[in-house]
């Protein structure tokens, strides 16, 4: 145990330098430079991590690590439910990733959502497959789940409204919906309530006029 606790460290200690430096100077960043800056061998630092890439991209799945430390102080985590559990993962990742924004801004559109099959994407596919444990089809829907999550950062990272309530607004329409969907109830009142906060925030497009599809959710009750 204390072996993995003293490489998680290091790994935690490579990933915040390789940051700092990818930030300050994001072409020329190199492991000669991490080196350097972190005083271990290059030698080592291949035995960790087989590239540089490598060390950045695993920001986000220490990011969903530590998030995994945080409920487990939560005494009745395990009691929530699937709408909470998600809308408290999406908030604390906001919470999480926004300590390395500029980075994230940075490199999460580059080399995370432009991908479907990351250390991220899969970290969060088992995370959200925990979340479904009792649902039919738990597999297939977390790895829904955790391809549309990305389009969710990439929303919060346009986000430009105040303490990021557009995508807070996300969240919530989004999760309810999910655990409607879920419990079969009410699904059409959340579905409409989604799908009209979609359409108004730009998330998805309407191949007609809104001013239509405002009317037809006017004859909704």
């Amino acid at each position: 145990m204390a072996l993995k606790t003293d490489e998680l460290a290091i790994k935690q200690k490579l990933v915040k330098a390789a940051i700092s430096l990818y930030t300050e100077e994001t072409e020329n960043f190199s492991i000669a430079a991490l080196a350097k800056k972190t005083r271990i061998k290059k030698v080592d630092i291949f035995k960790i991590f087989p590239s540089k890439r490598a060390i950045l991209d695993y920001y986000y799945p220490l990011c969903v690590m530590r998030y995994r430390q945080m409920v487990m102080e939560v005494d009745d985590f395990d009691e929530w439910e699937l709408e909470e559990r998600l809308a408290n993962f999406a908030y604390a990742m906001f919470d999480l990733l926004g300590e390395e924004r500029e980075f994230v801004d940075i490199h999460f559109r580059k080399q995370i959502f432009r991908q479907s099959d990351t250390r991220f994407h899969r970290d969060t596919k088992i995370l959200f497959e925990e979340f479904l444990r009792d649902v039919c089809c738990s597999e297939w829907i977390a790895t829904f789940l955790a391809n549309e999550y990305m389009h969710v950062i990439y929303f919060w990272l346009n986000d430009d409204s105040d303490d990021s309530e557009r995508s807070i607004a996300l969240v919530d329409k989004s999760t309810a919906f999910l655990g409607e969907l879920v419990r079969s109830e009410k699904l059409a009142a959340k579905g409409v309530d989604l799908t009209k906060y979609l359409i108004a925030n730009n998330v998805i497009k309407v191949p007609f006029s809104k001013n239509l599809l405002t009317k037809f959710f006017q004859w909704i009750p």
